[in-house]
């Protein structure tokens, strides 16, 4: 569970300034003076000088604001410069920690951001896959739907693009409980060989070598399945027909290939789509 610190790290690196809406030119050492041997997640420098300092944290820690206060004093002696702070909280527990240490004569206070309540859909949306990666921490209206949305972004990607942010969005899901649907959903998205893939390749395994012995009723059950995706896709393009008329082939073709999820999505978007595009965008 811990390489989601470093997976994180890489990943905030580069969508940082979409997160947050603070550009950094230059990231610095993070390395503090030896007086606990403190090392900060991350610390960057804008193009106007401000430091920013910022971590990540997957627990509710009681006494992150003292910290916190430690790393804005180390910074200032080893930079000369009081950082702004930023704390971005990724558990899944609900948030529970102040964005301030309190003392008898004041206070400091940090941003504090919990990427639960974060709107996803922009970095959904995101040209950049680092973004695209992250989404899966923020606030998502359909979570399969949203895992599903992601990995198309991901398999437009070169070949080792696809593997390398893959394997960080299932170390992510991890953080949220969603490795299974991410695994589901990337056997119908990908076309990676997750037999290969050092991350998925055992469970993958495993779950052929019990697909082998349990094939016959299996594929029973397959039929039945495939029986309601067909019953489902006809059922749509009747009732798609009905509100913008004949549907050309190439449409017909697209649909009636999807997933059952995907045409029941469809299903709930027709009565509120004014045109044929922007159904099936």
């Amino acid at each position: 569970m811990q390489n989601y610190d470093v997976v994180l790290k890489g990943l905030l690196q580069t969508s940082f300034e979409r997160l947050t809406g603070n550009k950094i030119s230059c990231w610095l050492q993070t390395e503090l003076p030896k007086v606990q041997n403190l090392r900060l997640d991350l610390l960057g420098e804008t193009a106007e000088g401000e430091l920013i300092h910022i971590e990540v944290q997957a627990a509710n820690e009681a006494g992150i604001g003292f910290r916190m206060l430690e790393y804005l004093v180390l910074v200032n002696r080893v930079h000369g410069r009081m950082p702004r702070q930023i704390l971005i909280y990724v558990g899944r527990k609900p948030l529970r920690m102040a964005d301030r240490f309190k003392w008898a004569d004041g206070d400091v206070r940090f941003t504090l951001i919990d990427m639960s309540t974060v709107d996803g859909e922009p970095l959904v949306t995101s040209p950049e896959p680092s973004d695209n990666v992250l989404a899966v921490l923020a606030r998502l209206t359909n979570r399969r739907a949203g895992v599903r949305r992601i990995l198309r972004k991901l398999s437009q990607l070169e070949r080792a693009q696809t593997e390398h942010y893959f394997e960080r969005l299932l170390i992510l899901a991890g953080l949220r409980g969603l490795e299974e649907i991410v695994k589901e959903e990337a056997t119908k998205v990908l076309t990676i060989d997750l037999s290969d893939n050092k991350v998925l390749g055992p469970a993958y395994n495993r779950g052929r070598q019990e697909g082998r012995e349990e094939g016959r009723e299996e594929g029973r059950e397959e039929g039945l399945e495939e029986g309601r995706r067909l019953g489902q896709a006809d059922l749509l393009l009747r009732q798609i027909g009905r509100k913008f008329g004949p549907l050309p082939s190439s449409v017909e073709q697209r649909l009636s290939g999807l997933p059952i999820e995907d045409l029941e999505e469809i299903g709930l978007r027709l009565i509120d789509a004014n045109t044929l595009e922007d159904l099936i965008k």
